[in-house]
């Protein structure tokens, strides 16, 4: 195995078990699958029970594929596009954090120990939202390399000349 293969199925192992194991924090409850919902919301207001759903089973099939190699391009694909509005909506959480900061902090002046945790605690859901959404932008370049790469799947998929390949495909 070369080191490029290893290189490439270390990517496809951590960014399969990442989407699985998200999807799983995400759907594991009622009260997990509410609190995706009501961030879904703030990017698809219309039926954001609908896409969180939508949202879950992309991960799920999407880490599955891509860990397994069935149809990975296409998993990866799958995840690509689902980044996308993942960052948009930390992006609005940070935004809505900071908003949020300022009303809890109350009016500057003089400073005191409760005021401070606050704004502490809302910088950390700035910080945290903001950098969530760039890890879900910067996701983007593996899931798109493993979407565009001329590798061989796992178990089955299509090859870069069109054809079925993999293992399930071999006599």
């Amino acid at each position: 195995m070369a080191l490029e293969e290893i290189g490439s199925l270390l990517i496809r192992v951590t960014i399969g078990l990442l989407f699985l194991i998200s999807a799983f924090v995400c759907g594991k409850s009622a009260g997990a699958r509410k609190a995706a919902a009501a961030d879904t919301a703030l990017v698809f207001p219309w039926r954001p029970d609908l896409f969180t759903l939508a949202g879950i089973v992309i991960m799920a099939a999407g880490g599955m594929s891509v860990l397994l190699g069935i149809f990975p391009r296409l998993g990866a694909l799958a995840l690509t596009l689902f980044l996308i509005p993942a960052a948009m909506i930390h992006f609005r959480k940070a935004r809505e954090a900071a908003a949020l900061k300022d009303i809890l902090a109350g009016p500057a002046g003089k400073p005191s120990g409760a005021r401070q945790a606050v704004a502490a605690l809302g910088d950390s859901a700035v910080i945290g939202n903001f950098t969530s959404a760039l890890k879900n932008l910067t996701l983007m370049a593996p899931t798109l390399y493993l979407a565009l790469a001329e590798s061989e799947p796992i178990l089955i998929g299509f090859g870069p000349d069109g054809q079925w390949q993999g293992l399930l495909t071999r006599p």
